[in-house]
């Protein structure tokens, strides 16, 4: 049987040149970005304006409102001097565009409400034939979530 010829490489230089490194220097170089915007508008954390992205060398910077572009647009200078003081010394410009649609606002997730899960009426039939086996206060329980699931079903029909 043949016997490998090379040695294997090492897995972080072969992740080294992959999209994904390149796309976690990206996320790291617009965090730190974003860290420095705090500072120079002296806030303690980003609301209203962010940097999104470095596009052809130029730091986007997306603003939620017009008060904030206007802003944004009067600091551009030093903005500009402190990216290429602490982080990227070869930045071209920043680029300050409005984004009305919440692209700044974090994602906000969703909370169930409260009984919004639907067990079928088979799970409740496998409900019942637990508890047959079962005693005392886990009995009474199965024995009610399985009624709450006949009184669901009986609803939607």
């Amino acid at each position: 049987m043949a016997r490998y010829t090379q040695k294997p490489q090492d897995i972080s230089k072969v992740l080294s040149h992959s999209t994904l490194a390149m796309q976690q220097q990206q996320v790291s170089l617009v965090q730190q970005l974003n860290q420095v915007l705090a500072e120079v508008l002296q806030l303690e954390q980003l609301s209203f304006c962010q940097v999104s992205c470095i596009r052809d060398g130029r730091a986007v910077i997306l603003s939620a409102s017009a008060p904030w572009l206007t802003r944004l647009k009067l600091q551009r200078d030093a903005i500009l001097d402190n990216f290429r003081r602490k982080i990227l010394p070869d930045l071209a410009g920043i680029d300050i565009e409005a984004s009305p649609n919440g692209q700044i606002n974090k994602l906000k997730v969703p909370i169930p409400q409260k009984n919004s899960h639907h067990l079928s009426a088979s799970a409740a039939v496998a409900l019942r034939a637990v508890a047959k086996g079962s005693d005392g206060a886990l009995k009474q329980a199965l024995l009610k979530l399985a009624q709450n699931a006949d009184i669901k079903n009986n609803k939607t029909r």
